[in-house]
């Protein structure tokens, strides 16, 4: 299974990857929305899971809406979970009833990510995922550490093992990643 996640945080990004990489085949993720109809048919993911806000100054979800509704232009069978740290229910409300299969409130619950995601994929109707099942705890990182050490250890791994680059697809200074790598023992 393929999932395709838009946020424009890149630390969000890696941590999404890290939980889904879990269960699905492949995780492609952009923090750039304007990719969305062009990954669409070239990925044709089995779900897709989309940020609500990209601007940092406007947090109405309205960017959102307008990127689920051509996702469901472009490739009306595919899943959409909404994701958002600026969650009211009436913007729940409104995605779903423009066919989101799900939303999901920034910060996640790992599991419940998990299962949403798995839940949408899988073409079941899910509502309110704060209230799934959690997966299996063995199936996820016991510790914030070790979630850490993993998110480092596969940024390091994208860039080719250079610091900077790791450090800013982490969103954190070279400094910091340095210190991190130390503690881990990485």
């Amino acid at each position: 299974m393929t999932l395709l996640v838009i946020d424009d945080n890149r630390s969000v990004l890696a941590a999404v990857r890290l939980v889904a990489e879990m269960k699905f085949d492949r995780v492609v993720t952009t923090t750039s929305p304007s990719r969305i109809p062009s990954l669409l048919r070239e990925e044709m993911p089995d779900c897709v899971l989309l940020d609500m806000n990209f601007e940092s100054t406007v947090n109405n979800g309205n960017e959102g809406l307008y990127w689920l509704s051509e996702i469901r232009r472009i490739a009306p069978a595919t899943p959409v979970v909404l994701f958002t740290a600026y969650a009211e229910v009436h913007l729940a409300v409104e995605g779903i009833k423009a066919g989101a299969a799900d939303f999901v409130i920034k910060p996640w619950d790992n599991a419940r990510l998990l299962q949403t995601l798995l839940h949408a994929a899988a073409g079941a109707e899910t509502s309110g995922s704060q209230a799934t099942a959690p997966a299996p705890a063995d199936t996820l990182p016991m510790t914030l550490d070790e979630m850490e050490r993993r998110m480092i250890d596969r940024a390091l791994a994208d860039n080719g093992g250079i610091l900077s680059a790791a450090a800013e697809q982490l969103g954190i200074t070279r400094q910091t990643l340095y210190n991190k790598i130390k503690r881990h023992r990485l």
